[in-house]
């Protein structure tokens, strides 16, 4: 996905403000995905009691 993008937008010749972005955001992304994962389980754990 990564080198995907990279190989548009050297094709595309888009703006390295995308660039910079989406290496940021697909960086995030992972850490957001365990916040929310712990957070369900929490909030789940909370309300079967």
């Amino acid at each position: 996905m990564w080198l995907l993008v990279l190989i548009l937008s050297i094709k595309l010749q888009m703006p390295t403000w995308y660039w910079i972005l989406f290496t940021v955001w697909s960086m995030v992304m992972p850490f957001l995905a365990i916040v929310k994962y712990v957070f369900v389980k929490t909030l789940v754990d909370k309300t079967s009691k």
